[in-house]
Parts: structure tokens; C-alpha cells; sequence
């Protein structure tokens, strides 16, 4: 019969590190208790120390009602804490299927590694081609700073997100040229702050059904005020043909957006606005993947930064109105058709 496990940190401070906003040791019990449920985590401290109050409650979150003891490393087999070795690792050790980790030559780069690493992780895998290149970097880089504060909770991003917005509208209420310059790049910055909360979430295992409907309903505000707001702005500069074009594309996307964001919640208790993406990737639609990244909210918010920059908005909401006339009949019709399939 095996020896028990044990893991092994250089010091109460690296147990204690924040990796990616969780106590590595947290993280490390997470992963032994969906491992080996039922068995307490031993831990041996190089400092003989123990965990910080913070650590603690993490331990409990992540693993409610797991044992901590601190060991000595006689009878047991140390696996290094450092290391942060996953469930399936921690089982094959513990059948002698596979070698203990080594211990890392540096823990605290071994620790940074590895949180760059779960930053990197909170991807998604429908990200657009704008937000695979531009904007899921910037959002990365800004998680991975938030992060290393363990107060840090994803509805702080969601509030930033609401912030940058409420900044974009009023930019935008100028009725100046300028502003609408100013409203539109605030447009793409929400748009990569919006990134953010997730990241958070899945990074530090907070992701929930009503931070997520928070955080499109957020999205679905952002987009129309930013239609309706360029609407009032070119309206305000006497351009009232310009006005009208904003002013539709607003109410045609709000009411794209109430429709799809209704009919997520009554299927699956949660708010948002990927039913007609979804349907087309299910029923093995050619064209949809490019109609999911033409019609993502990271693409549409940069071209019409770069419309705003180069002095032609006025066209781009034009292009854009008729996009999203397109978008409505076409969310009608799938959703439509998916009702009478289930009938």
C-alpha cells in the first residue's frame, strides 16, 4: 500500500503566495480534494510556519471541510507544494504511476510561472479575431496586475466596465466632434475592460450565473448607449440625418438583444446573447465562425474606432445600421425555426 501524500512548500510564504488571486496553497487543495476526497491535505512547511488567515478561508472555499494538518516528512511522500500539481498528477503519483514533481530550483518563479500561466488559461474559445490579438492581451495584462491583490473579486471589473461606459456617454453628450472621437475610443476600452471580469472569475473559480447575466446586461447597456449616444451627438451638431441613422441602429440592436437575452434566461437562467451564434455552430453552418467574429462586439467597436478616427462614423453607422437589420431577421429566423423543431 502506498504511503500518504504530502506536499511540500519552502516556506509558509510561498504556500501563502497569491498565484493568479488564490493562495497557492488553496489551489493546491483544490486539487487534492477532487483527487483523493476524503483524505486531509498534509503540508509541510520549510519554515515550520502556518497559513495566513487569508489561506485558510480560501482552503475552505475551494475545499469545503478538508483537513489541514502540518506534518513532519517522515512515512509520508512529498510532492512539492510549489509545483502546484493538478488532480491527475496528484492520483498517479498516489497509484505509483508516476514520479513525484522535483522540487522547483526557484518557487517564488516557479509560483509566477504558473499564475502567467492561469491568466493565460481564462481565454475563451470563441474569442473574436480582434480579441485573440488586441484586446484579450491588453484585458490579460490587466487581470494579471488586479490579481495579485486578494481582495480582488470579478463585480469590482463589472463595476469598471460600468464606469468606462457611463465616461463613454458622457464624452459623447458633448455634441462635439472631439467627443464623439473621445465616445468611441471609450468604446473600445470598455470593450477590453469587459474582458476583465471573466478573467477574474475563471481565474480565481468565482464564475456564477449572476455575474455573468451582470455582466451582459452591462454589454447590451454599453452598445446601445453608444449607438444612441452618437445618435444625440451628431444631433447636437445639426447633423440630423446621422442622428436618426445612430438613433435606429440603437433601437434595432436593443431590440436584437432583449430577444436573444430573453430567451437565454428562460432556457438556461442566465442572460446573454450567443442563442443565434450557437445555433448556426450546432447545426454546422460553414459561415459560422467568420459570422460570429464579424458580428462579435470586440470587432464592431474597433472598426468604428477606427471610422471615428478617420472622420467617416457617420458612414460607418450606416453600414452598420444595415448589419444589424441583418442580425435581427436573421436571430428571428433561427430562433423561429429552433421553436418549431422543439414542437
Amino acid at each position: 500500500m502506498s504511503s500518504p501524500l504530502g506536499y511540500r512548500f519552502s516556506s509558509s510564504r510561498t504556500a501563502d503566495r497569491l498565484v493568479a488571486g488564490v493562495p497557492a496553497a488553496a489551489r493546491l487543495a483544490k486539487a487534492h480534494a477532487a483527487a483523493l476526497p476524503g483524505t486531509p491535505l498534509r503540508l509541510v512547511l520549510g519554515d515550520s510556519g502556518t497559513l495566513a488567515p487569508l489561506t485558510r478561508a480560501e482552503v475552505m472555499r475551494l475545499a469545503p471541510g478538508l483537513p489541514v494538518e502540518f506534518s513532519e516528512a517522515a512515512d509520508i511522500t512529498l510532492l512539492p507544494g510549489e509545483a502546484l500539481p493538478d488532480a491527475a498528477t496528484i492520483l498517479a503519483v498516489q497509484a505509483g504511476l508516476a514520479a513525484a514533481p522535483e522540487q522547483p530550483a526557484d518557487p517564488e518563479m516557479a509560483l509566477r510561472r504558473a499564475a502567467k500561466a492561469i491568466v493565460r488559461g481564462t481565454a475563451k474559445p470563441g474569442d473574436g479575431m480582434i480579441s485573440r490579438h488586441c484586446n484579450r492581451p491588453l484585458s490579460q495584462a490587466a487581470s494579471s496586475a488586479l490579481l495579485r491583490f486578494g481582495w480582488i473579486r470579478p463585480g469590482h471589473a463589472t463595476l469598471l466596465t460600468l464606469l468606462t461606459a457611463l465616461a463613454m456617454l458622457a464624452s459623447l453628450m458633448t455634441g462635439t466632434p472631439g467627443g464623439l472621437v473621445v465616445g468611441a475610443l471609450l468604446f473600445q476600452i470598455a470593450s477590453v475592460v469587459d474582458g476583465i471580469d471573466g478573467e477574474i472569475a475563471r481565474a480565481t473559480f468565482r464564475s456564477s450565473k449572476r455575474g455573468a447575466s451582470l455582466d451582459s446586461l452591462i454589454d447590451a447597456f454599453t452598445n446601445v448607449a453608444f449607438l444612441a449616444g452618437a445618435g444625440c451627438n451628431f444631433w447636437m451638431q445639426g447633423q440630423a440625418e446621422n442622428a436618426l441613422v445612430g438613433m435606429a441602429a440603437a433601437a434595432v440592436m436593443a431590440t436584437g438583444l432583449a430577444i436573444l437575452g430573453t430567451s437565454a434566461f428562460r432556457r438556461e437562467g442566465i442572460v446573454h446573447f450567443d442563442g443565434a451564434k450557437r445555433i448556426q455552430e450546432e447545426a454546422g453552418s460553414p459561415n459560422a465562425r467568420l459570422l460570429k467574429d464579424l458580428t462579435s462586439r470586440d470587432f464592431y467597436c474597433f472598426a468604428l474606432l477606427v471610422a471615428a478616427l478617420a472622420g467617416v462614423l457617420d458612414v460607418a453607422l450606416k453600414v452598420f445600421l444595415a448589419a444589424v437589420i441583418v442580425w435581427l431577421v436573421t436571430i428571428i429566423s433561427l430562433l423561429s425555426a429552433q421553436a418549431r423543431g422543439q414542437q
